[in-house]
């Protein structure tokens, strides 16, 4: 007997665990993914504008931020996820003296990364990225909170 004219009755169960078995590795996968190493955020700047490109971040993690400038001039980067104690380590860029802890530059043509910690935060929450240089290039980033694993 076929059912929905795609499988035998004999097939159906066995193909139906296989899926099912295949989708659930694949929800395992995207956990242990999540639950591993630093997360990332790529921002790319181009044209006078600002795009996060991929990635967000999870509350109290290790995490990247990589910005690539590809626009035609020097930008800086400064995000309010930077609280006044937050240690960072830079590379590809430099800090911007004279204007604050966390207020950062990276010239055209080349790309920063910076490592740190994220804050405690209990809900998910966007926030903002700007450069101190050009009001229009500007972002945000996604911060998935604590309160919020597992649906809670």
């Amino acid at each position: 007997m076929k059912i929905g004219g795609l499988l035998s009755k004999p097939l159906f169960a066995p193909v139906s665990l296989a899926v099912g078995a295949l989708l659930g590795l694949g929800l395992l996968t995207l956990a242990v993914q999540a639950a591993e190493g630093s997360k990332k955020i790529e921002i790319v700047i181009k044209d006078g504008t600002a795009k996060v490109v991929s990635g967000y971040t999870m509350s109290s993690d290790p995490t990247e931020i990589i910005v690539r400038n590809e626009d035609t001039v020097t930008h800086g980067f400064n995000t309010s996820l930077f609280e006044p104690g937050t240690k960072v380590q830079m590379t590809g860029g430099y800090h911007a003296e004279g204007k604050g802890p966390h207020v950062y530059r990276v010239d055209a043509g080349k790309t920063m990364t910076l490592k740190f910690t994220t804050p405690d935060m209990s809900d998910n929450d966007s926030l903002a990225f700007w450069c101190d240089m050009h009001r229009s290039v500007k972002g945000e980033m996604l911060v998935i909170g604590r309160g919020t694993a597992g649906g809670g």
